[in-house]
């Protein structure tokens, strides 16, 4: 209970247009310190992207609260929540966006927030934010909030002045934040705080300066592009045709003879790709002659979906380079038409109606589709030859949204849905989407890697209940190792390693286990402490190698363990990031 001495001096109430403004310097703050706050990654490797998922997210809750002009502070409490919930990128985003929700739950019907509403409204924000999560762990964001929450709390007895209440919750909040440590031991092997609590820590203090009259300063961009889409936007098309056909060879193909058909396209475009399994061969290719491809591919055998899009068009129609779905053709007027074997004759030149084909096409929902996260060309494409409908661009350091999510399962015309995250710190926000899907049933697989999806897909069988072959896709997650070769962004000691930045380090489902000078000799050395006489090992290359490269690996690899029943398969994956990734199945 407060005392009865309160002053009419201070800060007794704020209303919508000045909560706004407290956003926005919360925001432009998170943008200035995000860097800092991406540096508290515990591991040095490439996806220390706390930081910036925080402020995408809290991005995404100012756009929204920026198109409601009401003064009502619940009114803009309930857009800041629902911006933030569709806005959420990877864990750090999920959890910001469950504190917003439970702060707008405390504070929906207010016309002010008065310190009562403001400590409230915290209180409830760390609850949501708990129950959201299935296993809490203290030393987190989660035990920041809680304790800037009693800290608010504490300070509400003597006072009612909102600027006292959120210097103290901001005090109260540095103080956990500098006792993570003590909480988590990886993070005081580190040597760092939690990254997730210093950003909290950031965005009340950014609260505070505006209550204290501090400046917005610049406007702040309400999108933000990934570097992948800057890297495509400055790219200049080499090469203008993306063509992809199905080859029915007269007789079984082998590995060598894929080789040789890789080899003797290479010259002839970039992007290739020639995969296959029995007597049927996919291949992918950017080129300036696609009729060249098609009479070369004639000579092996008959010739089935053949696609070639004009990439210059489509750049010129959307903005930005983009490759179109291998199973969509682009009509003059720029629609979309889905085409298969099965139904060809709808986009055949006697059928003209392309409105009514597609109003038809929307109206035919199938039984199941699959939306898969991915990164690297080769790696989407694999997917999507495993029957991928829909591939969200994105992965480490590039965390899609629960939007992004949303979007792409507004695109596939299915009753049921599968989701492949491919990245621990995107399962939140797709499992976010899932919830928000009313008109779907959605599973999320918890896939770490795109490696462990492309296990999953083998055992999709369209005749087995949803549920029932979500459960067989978890498991067979168990049955995938995933190698992950990269240099460390900063120096560091893990465990036993003293690691320096720049260093090759192995990680091994997620965990460091080895560090050296090149990719092959971390490769060779994680391998030979971790196969199984019986493994099947993938190696899938990224966008820093020449095939030539990734094929000595291999080659050394299969010396290496030359008596031993070792499979070794080889594709381009176009991988940021990562020149390696490597999986071993049993």
């Amino acid at each position: 209970m407060r005392n009865g001495n309160d002053s009419d001096q201070g800060l007794k109430a704020i209303d919508g247009s000045k909560l706004c403004d407290m956003i926005k310097l919360a925001t432009r703050l998170l943008e200035k310190k995000k860097s800092i706050i991406n540096s508290l990654n515990v591991f040095p490797v490439p996806d220390g992207d706390t930081g910036t998922n925080m402020h995408l997210t809290m991005k995404e809750a100012l756009k929204e609260i920026e198109d409601n002009n009401s003064h009502h502070a619940g009114e803009i409490c309930q857009s800041l929540s629902r911006g933030a919930l569709m806005g959420a990128r990877g864990n750090s985003g999920v959890i910001l966006s469950q504190l917003l929700r439970g702060f707008a739950q405390a504070n929906k019907d207010k016309r002010l927030i008065t310190a009562q509403g403001l400590v409230e409204g915290l209180e409830e924000a760390s609850r949501v934010a708990y129950k959201g999560v299935l296993k809490p762990v203290e030393g987190t964001i989660l035990t920041v909030s809680r304790k800037a929450a009693e800290g608010a709390r504490e300070a509400y007895e003597e006072s009612d002045d909102l600027l006292e209440i959120l210097q103290a919750t901001i005090e109260t909040a540095d103080i956990a934040l500098n006792k993570t440590p003590e909480q988590l031991p990886v993070l005081k092997e580190a040597d760092v705080v939690d990254a997730g609590g210093q950003g909290l820590v950031f965005i009340f203090e950014g609260m505070l300066k505006s209550l204290q009259g501090e400046t917005i300063g610049p406007e702040i961009e309400t999108a933000e592009k990934t570097p992948e889409q800057e890297r495509k936007q400055q790219e200049k098309l080499e090469y203008n045709y993306c063509t992809q056909l199905l080859v029915d060879m007269e007789k079984e193909n082998g590995r060598h003879e894929i080789e040789q058909i890789r080899s003797e396209l290479n010259n002839y475009g970039d992007s290739l790709m020639v995969v296959g399994s029995d007597n049927i061969i996919k291949i992918h290719i950017h080129t300036n002659h696609p009729g060249v491809i098609l009479e070369y591919a004639l000579k092996l055998g008959m010739l089935q979906d053949i696609n070639i899009d004009n990439m210059i068009l489509q750049s010129e129609s959307h903005g930005e380079l983009v490759e179109m779905n291998p199973v969509e053709e682009k009509t003059a007027s720029g629609m979309s038409l889905e085409t298969s074997p099965e139904n060809s004759d709808e986009t055949s030149p006697e059928n003209t109606d392309f409105e009514e084909n597609i109003s038809q096409k929307k109206s035919e929902w199938k039984k199941r589709g699959i939306i898969a996260v991915a990164a690297g060309e080769g790696i989407r494409e694999i997917l999507k030859q495993l029957g991928v409908d829909e591939v969200i661009h994105g992965g480490q350091s590039m965390n899609p949204s629960t939007n992004d999510f949303l979007s792409a399962l507004e695109e596939v015309p299915a009753r049921e849905v599968i989701i492949f995250p491919n990245n621990k710190n995107i399962i939140s926000s797709a499992r976010q989407a899932a919830d928000l899907c009313e008109d779907k049933t959605v599973e999320v697989i918890s896939t770490k890697s795109f490696t462990e999806a492309i296990a999953s897909l083998m055992l999709y069988n369209l005749e087995v209940d949803l549920e029932e072959l979500a459960e067989k896709m978890e498991d067979e997650i168990e049955s995938v190792t995933t190698i992950e070769i990269t240099r460390a962004v900063k120096d560091s000691n893990v465990k036993d390693l003293s690691i320096e930045e720049g260093e090759v380090i192995g990680l091994v489902d997620g965990d460091i286990m080895a560090k050296g000078n090149n990719y092959d000799d971390v490769v060779v050395e994680i391998v030979e402490r971790i196969h199984d006489d019986e493994d099947l090992i993938t190696i899938y290359y990224g966008e820093v190698l020449e095939e030539d490269q990734a094929v000595e690996l291999r080659d050394r690899i299969l010396n290496h363990f030359q008596d031993i029943r070792l499979e070794v398969e080889l594709y381009e994956g176009r991988q940021p990031l990562y020149p390696y990734i490597v999986s071993l199945e049993k």
